[in-house]
């Protein structure tokens, strides 16, 4: 069984494989993917403000070792 982020991982590494394949540049692949995260909680009923200081939260807290520390789960 898949932890949560060695399944987004694994997500991740396929769709910049295959954005790559059609020329996507990555940059734009991954505002593409922000634009949806951010679509997908507003959705499932997260307010504005809170996805603001889920974003914050996550930016203040990268390490140097690139380790993300989140606020939820």
């Amino acid at each position: 069984m898949n932890d949560a982020y060695s399944l987004a991982s694994k997500h991740l590494d396929s769709g910049i494989a295959e954005a790559s394949e059609n020329n996507v540049d990555v940059n734009a692949y991954g505002q593409a993917l922000i634009w949806m995260l951010i679509e997908c909680y507003k959705k499932n009923g997260r307010t504005p403000e809170d996805i603001v200081n889920e974003i914050k939260y996550t930016l203040d807290n990268i390490e140097d070792d690139g380790t993300f520390h989140v606020s939820r789960n």
